[in-house]
């Protein structure tokens, strides 16, 4: 027998959100509790995930265990066993992660292989592809190829 389909709520919005088996598409609270669900939209004080998907959230306090974040923006953030696509944050603890970019002003970090990470203090054991000045040089080289592409295009016209 297959396992029951997931609720499916458009909209949350409380103090306290708790949340189980569930797919929500905008999460406004103060506080959100979830284990295995997906949020397309969340903001809120604290994120506690469990085995959950978030797609994009802005919250000051995020705690992640087995589960995936696509882009985070917040004050404080920690992730275990998990996958992270873009992390923006004030402190970043990181255990055991897959990510694409971390930037904060403080990683912590255990096991982490990353696309880059940028950070102004970068500790534990973390594999990158990108250091902090290449993805810097890679970020400035993008933008100055995405001028020129604009440029030739409004001179060819």
């Amino acid at each position: 027998m297959p396992p029951p389909d997931p609720a499916v709520i458009p909209r949350a919005q409380a103090d306290v959100v708790r949340l189980d088996d569930a797919a929500v598409g905008v999460v406004r609270a103060d506080t959100v509790t979830a284990a295995r669900t997906t949020m397309r939209r969340a903001s809120a004080d604290r994120i506690d995930a469990d085995r959950s998907l978030l797609l994009v959230n802005r919250t000051d306090q995020l705690q992640v265990s087995q589960g995936a974040v696509v882009g985070n923006a917040g004050v404080r953030s920690q992730v275990r066993n998990g996958a992270v696509g873009v992390s923006v944050s004030g402190a970043a603890s990181l255990q055991n992660v897959s990510a694409a970019w971390v930037v904060a002003g403080n990683v912590q970090a255990d096991r982490v292989l990353s696309l880059a990470v940028v950070g102004g203090n970068v500790s534990g054991n973390v594999r990158s592809l990108l250091g902090t000045r290449a993805a810097i040089a890679f970020g400035v080289a993008l933008g100055l190829s995405g001028l020129a592409a604009r440029l030739l295009g409004r001179l060819l016209r």
